[in-house]
């Protein structure tokens, strides 16, 4: 799980940081990732919430897999 939370961060923090203005191409570049519904459910929470945020998302996740 460890790893999933790794890349789940990672692509959430691309999205605000290095797509900033240019969202729909990284929607468009993830889509098709195992993650992109965990990280796009992540949107709903403020930075400040998604440390704890992002591991409940992931296991709603595996427990849907």
């Amino acid at each position: 799980m460890e790893n999933l939370l790794k890349t789940a961060l990672k692509l959430r923090f691309e999205y605000y940081n290095l797509y900033e203005k240019k969202e729909e191409e990284w929607h468009e570049k993830y889509k098709n990732h195992k993650l992109y519904n965990v990280v796009v459910k992540s949107f709903d929470y403020d930075f400040k919430e998604i440390a704890q945020k992002m591991p409940e998302l992931l296991k709603q996740y595996e427990e849907s897999l």
